[in-house]
């Protein structure tokens, strides 16, 4: 019998987790590949085309890469990074339309201006925020909105995993941030023609996971973040603890992201929602319409026993009508990121070897080795060069204290810079 056709486009980070979980369930997972370089280093390192039955490569041609997908029959299609986002609308629209999302806000779930003012039109409280090309208009809305001294974040409307997000202490320095990323390539090469400018919020920044059926959505685990600052970069990732599904601790949390979801017209597989909990209530940072990155849905069913990759699967089998709700938090999960304070090479990575006699240790996920070249942590790809220690305990003041454990253990850290 020949196995159902499940389709990936740009199958980059967690979406790599896809492919044997695919297999393993009875499915055939195809790659489909829109490009292929430099540029894309920080996250094909996860794509094995040995995990795929077939590769489909598209060289711009739409027609062309929808009749030779079509070929292959998918029964659903899926992407794995946001740039992927429009092939892989356009050829779920031709083949696979019961999975598709509202065609007429894609863009509001590619560029970050367009979907917080699509939040906005649904009636969500949402940052102030300007998208620009031109400086001085900024400035007037500075002027005009009364943040003149305030906080800003400055970034490309189409960033992901922190990438090129600066801020502005007291407003200073935004036109040098403006200017400078305006024109420029980030580390996925996507060109910033535009640079947004919203007001800085303060608060506890979280994330809810989904898997969405037919707008049902799934909330497959919500988690908390904690940043430090790092230069002029708005926040280092410090670590990611899981909560547990509470609709009275969390309810008003939940019920923001998921109208949040419905606003940008996401209908149907994967998102990560990140929002900021203000002493206002919650504000919108970001809808990213895919998978949650950095092996998120691994650690999760540590956490849980069940992830977007599970509830995936429960989608393509037909099931989706029947996804829970939320989820049960088994046990207290905490991924800490391991941090570098410079680009250089790494002299003592063994120093992390200690964290393995902590209580709550559990396992670590592409933590660095002595004599490996890593990137100043300044956003979540060079953080994942120095990788991450998982932490899994009952007792959550446990885990609280091996996190500050590790940070002890990383003052030792010596790194020779860069020349």
């Amino acid at each position: 019998m020949t196995r159902p056709v499940v389709a990936i486009v740009r199958p980059f980070s967690s979406a790599a987790l896809l492919a044997p979980a695919l297999r393993a369930a009875g499915f055939s997972p195809v790659a489909v590949m829109d490009y292929a370089g430099p540029a894309l280093a920080p996250m094909l390192s996860a794509y094995d085309p040995a995990a795929y039955d077939a590769v489909v490569n598209h060289h711009g041609d739409v027609a062309d890469t929808i009749a030779r997908l079509g070929a292959l029959d998918p029964i659903a299609i899926f992407h794995g990074a946001e740039a992927a986002l429009p092939l892989a609308q356009r050829c779920t629209d031709a083949l696979v339309p019961a999975l598709s999302n509202d065609p007429a806000l894609m863009d509001a779930r590619l560029h970050k201006y367009r979907m917080h003012e699509a939040v906005a039109a649904a009636g969500l409280p949402v940052p102030r925020q300007i998208c620009a090309t031109d400086p001085d208009e900024v400035a007037a809305w500075i002027e005009r909105e009364g943040l003149t001294g305030q906080d800003l974040v400055v970034k490309p409307p189409a960033s992901a995993g922190t990438v090129g997000v600066s801020r502005a202490p007291r407003g200073e320095g935004w036109r040098e941030l403006f200017t400078g990323m305006l024109g420029t390539r980030d580390k996925l090469d996507v060109l910033t023609e535009e640079v947004l400018v919203q007001e800085r919020l303060t608060g506890t920044e979280y994330a809810i996971d989904t898997v969405s059926h037919d707008g049902r959505h799934s909330i497959t685990d919500m988690i908390k973040y904690r940043r430090v600052p790092f230069g002029e970069g708005i926040a280092v990732y410090d670590s990611v603890e899981w909560l547990p599904y509470d609709t009275g601790a969390y309810g008003e949390l939940i019920d923001y992201g998921l109208a949040a979801l419905d606003a940008v017209g996401l209908r149907n597989w994967a998102a990560h929602t990140e929002i900021m909990m203000t002493p206002d209530g919650p504000r919108l940072l970001e809808v990213n319409a895919r998978l949650a990155g950095a092996g998120n849905p691994a650690v999760t069913e540590i956490a849980t026993g069940s992830s977007q990759i599970t509830r995936t699967l429960d989608l393509v089998r037909g099931h989706g009508a029947g996804m829970p709700p939320g989820y049960t938090l088994r046990r207290n999960v905490m991924a800490v990121f391991l941090m570098s304070h410079s680009t250089g090479v790494v002299r003592n990575a063994e120093i992390y070897d200690l964290a393995r006699d902590l209580p709550s240790y559990h396992s670590p996920v592409g933590v660095v080795g002595t004599g490996d070249h890593v990137d100043a942590s300044t956003d979540i790809f060079a953080s994942m060069t120095m990788g991450y220690i998982i932490l899994a305990h009952e007792d959550a003041e446990q885990i609280y204290a091996d996190r500050e454990a590790i940070r002890k253990i990383e003052k030792d850290l010596v790194i020779d810079p860069d020349a």
